[in-house]
């Protein structure tokens, strides 16, 4: 049995709690590591990452910009969100598939990682999947939906985004604002006046501003 000095777990239970908890956190950017097989991804196809959220319109992100792939290739691409993503919402992603060759068969996918930014070692894989498999020409490989009624919150801590500024969210499912998860928005906070909400830090004065110099 592992025997640790009183002082160390408060250390590892934060730890544990912030791994666990790193997914759960809107994130504005992904990692895709795909491996490729037999056959070369054609200059001018198109390769893109889908996202299906619950209750959102699917999000199309370009994986190539007219480039070519060899066969047996190892590619990671960095992918920058405009609007943040909660894991906890994704029903299922997949890759979509447009080859510019009228010849080609499909194209062979060895493995398909959507690594989350967490700092854990290894990365977070969105819906722990790995996407393996051949995509015909033109079409798309999918994970399986994810079963919706377990993206129902379940406690307000599973609605948090961790943003104090914009109010305290609730689980009430059953409420008329709530979102595909069961959420609902939070009042925004609302400071004296002279004053700014700033995140971690809460209402505070705003800086004067400088006078500007006489002209000479």
């Amino acid at each position: 049995m592992l025997s640790l000095p009183r002082v160390a777990w408060p250390i590892l239970i934060a730890g544990i709690l912030g791994a666990a908890s790193a997914a759960a956190i809107p994130v504005s950017r992904l990692e895709v590591r795909i491996v490729t097989g037999a056959e070369e991804l054609s200059a001018g196809s198109s390769l893109e990452l889908r996202i299906y959220e619950a209750g959102k319109s699917v999000r199309r992100l370009p994986l190539v910009n007219g480039e070519g792939w060899p066969r047996d290739s190892t590619h990671l691409i960095p992918v920058k969100l405009n609007d943040p993503l909660d894991p906890r919402s994704v029903v299922r992603f997949s890759l979509y598939y447009r080859s510019a060759s009228p010849s080609s068969q499909g194209l062979e996918i060895v493995a398909a990682d959507v690594e989350l930014p967490s700092g854990a070692s290894p990365p977070e894989r969105l819906l722990d999947t790995t996407l393996s498999g051949v995509i015909s020409a033109p079409g798309e490989l999918a994970t399986t939906d994810r079963d919706e009624a377990a993206l129902l919150c379940k406690s307000d801590s599973d609605c948090d985004d961790k943003r104090m500024c914009n109010g305290r969210e609730r689980c009430a499912p059953r409420s008329a604002g709530a979102d595909a998860r069961g959420c609902v928005k939070g009042t925004p906070l609302v400071c004296p006046v002279n004053q700014v909400c700033a995140e971690g830090v809460g209402c505070r004065g705003i800086a004067p501003e400088k006078p500007n110099p006489p002209s000479p």
